[in-house]
């Protein structure tokens, strides 16, 4: 998301304050939810191609998943949202990477660095939690008697956190920015609803291998995920067959 096309605005309630982005409609829908979409296409691609290569190899087939993880960030409840893709190997293995993003509001107060206090109307500001990162996954698929498949993911992220606050004039900026690697593994349920797609649901514990060392909000936490799962093999092969 490009900082300075959103402004902040506040909000009291009985909780305290929440904030919400909202300038540029279509610059700011575009940037924050379709960034990854055109990588997103570059990959169906790709694994078409792989399915029309070993289709005569009915042990890898091409999958494509779009999630959501409800878990806690400090004490917040904390909604990431992403998609992974890869392939399935001898109906009994998967591999894949994929895009998370933190899409719930997570706001703090914090103080900020001296380089920075020049640039905003106090020395502690509002600001809000960024968080970003590219998994690489295995699971392991242990129970398979369709619809249904029980299995356990293993997924190792890196990305990066950061806070974004609004200086003096609006704009905004980034600070404590800093690497992070994530891990999580936990326990998944797949019912096949038709062959071109099916359902999950799973749960599981994250775990921040790698921590950004200027934030000391906590973010390992207990997860509960749902998604939508999609065959790219079974739709080629429904177009080919019609």
């Amino acid at each position: 998301m490009t900082p300075t096309s959103c402004s902040l605005t506040e909000t009291s309630s009985s909780t305290g304050f929440y904030s919400t982005f909202s300038p540029e409609p279509l610059k700011f829908i575009s940037s924050h939810y379709f960034c990854p979409m055109p990588r997103l296409l570059l990959l169906l691609f790709l694994l078409s191609t792989l399915h029309c290569k070993a289709q005569e190899k009915e042990s890898v087939q091409p999958f494509l998943v779009f999630d959501s993880y409800y878990s806690f960030i400090g004490n917040k409840s904390a909604d990431v949202w992403g998609f992974k893709a890869g392939v399935e190997w001898n109906k009994q293995w998967r591999f894949g990477f994929g895009y998370n993003k933190l899409s719930s509001d997570i706001i703090e107060y914090k103080k900020l660095p001296a380089e920075e206090i020049s640039y905003a109307k106090n020395d502690t500001v509002k600001a809000q939690l960024f968080l970003t990162y590219y998994p690489v996954m295995a699971e392991y698929i242990f129970y398979r008697k369709d619809p249904w498949q029980l299995s356990t993911p293993i997924h190792l992220g890196y990305g990066n956190s950061y806070f974004q606050y609004f200086d003096k004039n609006d704009s905004g900026r980034k600070i404590f920015k800093h690497g992070i690697l994530a891990s999580q593994i936990g326990i998944n349920a797949q019912y096949k609803v038709l062959k071109w797609f099916g359902v999950a649901a799973g749960f599981g514990y994250r775990i921040m291998l790698a921590n950004n060392p200027d934030i000391d909000t906590r973010m390992s936490s207990p997860v509960f995920a749902v998604g939508i799962k999609v065959f790219p093999g079974e739709i080629i092969r429904s177009i080919r067959e019609d």
